[in-house]
């Protein structure tokens, strides 16, 4: 079965993984919201880079990642006073694309975007991956038309076997089947 790693990548190859809500307690612990999945599988990594983009982050030692109720705790090594953790609410976390595994059925959410989709039974291209969005059920490739189709907008496809058949990121095509009623997944743009 295909799965999704809601993971985002940036151009200089680090992964955003989440951010830091804020302090939790007085001894420097902080909230902190992940994007990984499942949630907690942000706790797996030795070292998270803070800041808001990849020019300018600091590393900082994860001492300890937990959950704890519904949310993500975590220490990290100099932090250690809330005050110290109010100065870095808000910064996003990151790692180097390099530690992340990725399974061979499985696809980081930012190396699909600019994918080309096309039909299985045609062949014929139905526009390219501009966003990636998840809705509990399953994930859903947001798919704007190609340029020359005759009528334009967007279709939202859901990620599953059968409709996605295959990826294949070497060419960056994806070919989808859509079954009858499908049509309820487009959106024309007037």
């Amino acid at each position: 079965m295909m799965q999704l790693q809601r993971k985002r990548l940036t151009p200089d190859r680090f992964l955003e993984l989440g951010v830091i809500q804020g302090p939790h307690g007085l001894k420097g612990a902080l909230t902190v919201f992940s994007n990984t999945r499942p949630a907690q599988a942000i706790a797996g990594y030795s070292f998270w880079w803070l800041g808001d983009a990849p020019g300018s982050l600091k590393r900082y030692g994860v001492t300890r990642a937990w959950q704890h109720g519904g949310r993500i705790l975590a220490e990290l090594d100099g932090v250690t006073d809330r005050d110290q953790a109010e100065q870095i609410k808000h910064q996003k976390i990151w790692i180097p694309v390099e530690e992340v595994d990725v399974a061979e059925d499985e696809y980081l959410w930012d190396d699909l975007i600019g994918c080309e989709v096309v039909r299985a039974d045609s062949g014929e291209l139905i526009g390219a991956v501009t966003a990636l969005e998840e809705y509990g059920a399953q994930d859903i490739l947001v798919v704007s038309t190609d340029m020359k189709a005759p009528t334009q907008g967007e279709w939202m496809l859901p990620f599953i076997e059968d409709v996605v058949l295959e990826v294949n990121m070497e060419t960056r095509r994806i070919t989808v089947e859509l079954p009858e009623g499908m049509d309820a997944c487009f959106t024309p743009r007037f």
